[in-house]
């Protein structure tokens, strides 16, 4: 039928870009008048017009004028013919008021809940400005045209406020006050946390305002619904560009006054554009200490070396800065560190002090080494140290296990040197805390070291590779070790017959190591060769006794220091932002030697933080703003659309963003999409069509 074939054609090029809805008549009833159809069918079928006759004397070529006449009046009357049904078709079809089944119910929802996104991304310029300016005014938008008496849920970034209903006043006064801020939310934390404020709301009006970034944009979590309406409007940006500083480490675990550091620098592109010499400075205390030209080529990440030397022990602050636009909260990369003058070493011995070490350590300035006997020991004094040596005591007390296993969790090394005649079962009894195995018997067969880990962290900074006829340790006695299937220690030494020369257990924050034999000339001439220097130097820097050179704010709410501060009475310690006026008191926890600090959202701004305990700098930390907020990768409508078809969304709609009343617009979505008019023109269009080929078709 002509009709039907019009519909098709009008359906593919009108609705083939809409998603799958069904189409409704508003009046029904009005489709009994495509009856009228057969109106111009009963007139095109019957002519009434009487031919009349004339005399013509050539038949033939009467004959051929009358069959082309024929063919041609034929064809025409077949046209005529459609496009008046079509035209009568959709002048009754557009009576009958047709419409589009829209996503979102027609609900009377007395609360609506609003979530702006105030989060950095929405600083970006879109086509009508900075996008958190128009998501702003599209809620005020909202309100204005809702009843008086309709309640509002105001939600952001910041869930400190956002927990009660408001008037359509205080409603547009609270927008007026939204600021930007460096929280960052998954969507589906922000849905989880509305409908448990409206759980006993049925039926609510949910609208999301934001640039929609993929990373947050976790509509696959979201709770199903198929009661509430939500209406998404994506805020689109005009320019998708972004470098920034990722984040920065130094390549050894130590940085020391007066030596060369280096640091290495992450920078990301997320962008298209390649970037080129961009200026990277480092500043160190106050003095720029080092700046790098840097080509950053597109979609990239790349690593940046920078050197810098300090005479400044204590704490240090540090900032390294780009310069980039628009996006401009992610150029700024604070850190802190702390730099001890020297490396402390305890060596704690029973009859007389290990030359040996005693001839290393002092052998460096970067070393301070102490030498104590075990009689004389005052474990307190422990955490003052990177590195405990245990000489070849007679015997490991109690207290004394319990100390040196609360040193090494948190952070410290211990290196357990045996003696010749050592009480196994004593030995035994102080491993089973550590769960390394357990001692047997010396074995006095003269062997050598074959094997050395080079690939481990201890040798990282002494020792590259060995050579193949390299003359290794030579070993005369020495002790076996059983191990248990989940003992979970490392060989780093081992002996010509695959015994262990020198293991490592890690335990907490730092390791314990072991030596199978005693570091004695007449057993080993470990003390006289070069491997002795790259594992003692590799004990003592390889400490894990440090804090993170930075934070990022939001994500971090809990800070561990190293530190054993004192809060009790009132003596409570007080973090306060370097040059700044801002202080607040956070949470505090003795736990294992440590200072635990709970921030509970009290860093807001980036920068450098002073841990202050009795009017005295005890730390410096380091808080940045959060870097998921540099991904410039967002959902534009097209692609929203195809990932909430797939969510547990049931009643949706996006919305553009350069529509002026909202509030009108979000009504006639209600109703659904209207399409009385557009079958109107095209009725107009085939009628025009007829007339000109009544006019021209001869």
């Amino acid at each position: 039928m002509p009709t039907l074939y019009l519909l098709h054609v009008i359906n593919f090029f009108t609705f083939a870009s809409l998603p799958k809805q069904a189409m409704y008549f508003i009046h029904p009833e009005i489709l009994w008048g495509l009856l009228a159809l057969l109106i111009p069918l009963i007139i095109h079928l019957f002519n009434f017009r009487r031919y009349r006759k004339l005399p013509f004397s050539n038949i033939e070529f009467l004959k051929n004028i009358t069959r082309q006449t024929r063919k041609q009046n034929k064809l025409k009357h077949l046209v005529v013919l459609l496009l008046r049904m079509g035209a009568v078709a959709l002048i009754v079809l557009a009576f009958a008021n047709p419409r589009l089944n829209s996503r979102v119910k027609n609900i009377n929802s007395k609360v609506k809940a609003v979530y702006i996104d105030n989060s950095f991304s929405m600083m970006a310029e879109g086509e009508r400005g900075m996008l958190f300016e128009n998501a702003r005014r599209m809620a005020r938008n909202l309100a204005d045209y809702s009843g008086r008496d309709q309640r509002y849920l105001l939600q952001t970034n910041d869930y400190s406020s956002g927990k009660q209903l408001l008037s359509r006043e205080k409603m547009m006064k609270e927008i007026d006050q939204l600021k930007i801020t460096p929280s960052t939310r998954l969507l589906s934390s922000v849905n989880r946390r509305q409908r448990k404020l409206l759980n006993k709301f049925n039926g609510v009006e949910s609208y999301w305002f934001s640039d929609f970034q993929q990373n947050s944009s976790d509509f696959q979590q979201f709770a199903i619904d198929s009661i509430n309406n939500y209406y998404f409007f994506p805020l689109e940006q005009v320019q998708n560009k972004n470098i920034y500083i990722d984040s920065c480490y130094f390549t050894k675990p130590l940085v020391l006054p007066g030596k060369q550091a280096e640091m290495k620098v992450v920078l990301v592109n997320t962008s298209a554009a390649t970037y080129e010499k961009v200026l990277l400075t480092l500043v160190v205390d106050g003095v720029q200490r080092a700046v790098a030209g840097v080509d950053l080529p597109a979609f990239k990440t790349i690593e940046v070396s920078l050197s810098f030397t300090t005479r400044n022990s204590g704490w240090q602050a540090g900032k390294l800065t780009i310069e980039d636009y628009p996006v401009t909260f992610d150029d700024n990369l604070y850190f802190t560190f702390q730099m001890n003058s020297r490396i402390k070493v305890l060596d704690i011995y029973s009859g007389n002090s290990n030359r040996y070490m005693a001839a290393f350590y002092k052998s460096d300035s970067i070393f301070a080494y102490d030498a104590t006997s075990y009689l004389q020991l005052n474990p307190a004094v422990f955490s003052d140290y990177s590195l405990i040596i245990l000489d070849e005591l007679p015997e490991v007390t109690s207290g004394l296990a319990d100390a040196l296993k609360k040193f090494v969790n948190q952070g410290g090394n211990l290196l357990f040197i045996p003696s010749r005649e050592e009480d196994m079962a004593a030995v035994n009894n102080f491993f089973s805390s550590w769960k390394v195995g357990t001692f047997l018997n010396p074995d006095t067969t003269a062997t050598r070291v074959k094997g050395v880990k080079v690939s481990d962290e201890l040798f990282k900074e002494g020792l590259s590779r060995v050579p193949e006829n390299a003359a290794l340790p030579e070993v005369s006695f020495h002790y076996k070790i059983q191990h248990g299937a989940t003992s979970g220690t490392v060989s780093l030494l081992t002996l010509l017959n695959g015994d262990e020369f020198l293991i490592r257990k890690k335990s907490g924050d730092g390791s314990l190591y072991i030596i199978t034999a005693p570091v004695d000339k007449q057993v080993t001439d470990f003390a006289f060769n070069p491997l002795f220097a790259s594992v003692m130097y590799g004990l003592s820097i390889t400490t894990n006794k440090r804090s993170p050179l930075f934070y990022f704010i939001g994500n971090d709410e809990k800070v561990i220091l190293p530190l054993n501060i004192s809060s009790e009475g009132d003596n409570m310690v007080t973090i306060k932002q370097q040059h700044s006026d801002y202080r607040f008191i956070p949470g505090q926890l003795q736990q294992a030697g440590k200072t635990i600090l709970q921030l509970y959202d009290g860093i807001v701004n980036d920068g450098v933080y002073q841990v202050i305990e009795n009017d005295s700098v005890a730390a410096l930390l380091a808080f940045n703003y959060n870097r998921n907020e540099s991904d410039i990768h967002f959902y534009n409508s097209k692609m929203l659309d195809s990932v909430l078809q797939n969510s547990p969304l049931k009643n949706y709609t996006i919305l553009n963003e350069k529509m002026n009343n909202v509030r009108e617009v979000i009504n006639q979505q209600q109703k659904g999409t209207q399409f009385w008019k557009l079958f109107i023109i095209f009725a107009t269009l085939l009628l025009l069509t007829e007339v000109l080929i009544l006019r021209w078709w001869k």
